[in-house]
């Protein structure tokens, strides 16, 4: 017995409807957008990375420098150790960090590096500070002084400046900016 109020299909409703158009339009424009982020944040994160890269480099070359600097052929004078300068001494007296990093960044394959944020060379900074967008990319390094044993804290960290002498055998603390001014630690070495 077939029923007289069976339905047959009507295909006239199966097309899409403004509001299946507007649902589509709108998921593109997400898949769209998720990826413009995807694009600016692996450009900036590429940013870090070369100015971690920037931070490996000086370690390294200060690592390799360190091994010779107190030896009398060195062929780093301005970085050499065991020179002790005068208690009034300028920045660019030999036997200081200014004098050194003067000659690092004039004379060293570390001379060509570029800051990625700003594109400039990297700058040394006191301290890296989130409100600062300045410091982006900016480098680092303190001075590791040891504390008598049996102390809380293994060492002191002080920023080098560039009167302090270099006339001993230093442990060092490199780190670098990152794009939030959060300073991102590369290494701590002797030099």
């Amino acid at each position: 017995m077939a029923s007289k109020t069976e339905h047959t299909p009507d295909h006239s409703d199966l097309g899409m409807t403004g509001g299946d158009k507007l649902f589509i339009v709108f998921i593109v424009l997400i898949i769209a957008a998720v990826t413009w982020l995807g694009v600016v944040n692996y450009k900036e994160a590429l940013k870090v990375e070369t100015a971690k890269s920037n931070g490996e480099a000086w370690v390294a070359w200060m690592t390799e420098a360190g091994t010779t600097r107190f030896e009398a052929d060195t062929k780093h004078a301005a970085c050499k150790g065991g020179v002790k300068p005068a208690a009034d001494a300028k920045a660019d007296t030999p036997g200081t960090w200014g004098a050194c990093l003067a000659h690092i960044v004039a004379n060293t394959e570390i001379k060509d590096q570029v800051n990625s944020f700003f594109n400039k060379p990297p700058h040394f900074v006191a301290a890296c500070d989130p409100k600062d967008r300045t410091l982006m990319g900016a480098i680092l390094l303190e001075d590791l002084m040891p504390t008598p044993p049996g102390s809380a804290t293994p060492f002191v960290a002080s920023q080098l400046l560039e009167t302090d002498s270099i006339d001993y055998k230093m442990q060092l603390r490199l780190s670098v900016c990152d794009k939030g001014g959060y300073a991102i630690k590369v290494a701590e070495f002797e030099f």
